[in-house]
């Protein structure tokens, strides 16, 4: 038997659907982790009925990597743009770290939705592994163009990768801390701006070969 074909108008609503699934589990997993973050809660937030989840994903851990992909990919996509704009290695590692201040501005909950399970002491899932080796790995081949072209100082790769992330990863994640004792605060363009500014002027410094002392 012949089932009828899925009409066009179907096809935008489980496609809206699964749009509005995934940004209500991101929202959801960010505040609560995997495990606080119920089907029904989701299926709540996303005005979805229970058995949506299942439907559109197969289950929450799919969903899960689904919101996962969507947060990482196009991160990562973001880095290796920017890794490839002109100019010497540390002109690039500068215009990286920019990229990832951007990138956690529109999208503040990620920090929180990559540390969640890492919080909880839980192996995080491929597509986290995948995605942010990916960018380590972009990092890693700057840092070493930098050595060779001499405007980067020798040092280990990988420590040296994770030290130029570290603050916009870190800073994104406190912010509310941050403008509670700080007076500081980052949704404030002009606020962000002098931070950007701090954090890539001293990443460029930290980078920059020592000059040996004249007599």
């Amino acid at each position: 038997m012949n089932h009828p074909a899925t009409s066009p108008r179907a096809d935008v609503g489980a496609s809206a659907t699964s749009s509005d699934l995934v940004a209500a589990a991101r929202r959801l997993f960010a505040a609560r982790g995997f495990d606080g973050a119920s089907v029904r809660a989701i299926t709540s937030e996303a005005n979805a009925n229970l058995g949506a989840v299942t439907y559109h994903f197969g289950s929450k851990a799919a969903l899960y990597e689904a919101v996962l992909e969507a947060t990482l990919v196009p991160f990562a996509e973001r880095v290796e743009a920017a890794a490839a704009t002109p100019g010497t290695a540390l002109d690039r590692i500068v215009e990286v770290v920019k990229a990832y201040f951007e990138h956690l501005g529109e999208h503040q909950d990620m920090p929180r939705l990559l540390l969640q399970e890492i919080a909880a002491g839980k192996h995080p899932p491929r597509v986290v592994v995948d995605n942010i080796s990916r960018v380590k790995g972009t990092l890693e081949r700057l840092c070493a163009e930098g050595v060779d072209d001499g405007t980067v100082r020798q040092g280990h790769p990988t420590l040296t990768a994770l030290s130029i992330v570290s603050q916009p990863v870190y800073l994104s994640l406190i912010a509310p801390l941050i403008r509670t004792i700080g007076g500081i605060d980052f949704a404030d363009p002009e606020t962000r701006a002098r931070t950007v500014e701090h954090v890539t002027d001293f990443v460029r410094r930290g980078l920059e070969p020592r000059r040996e002392a004249t007599a």
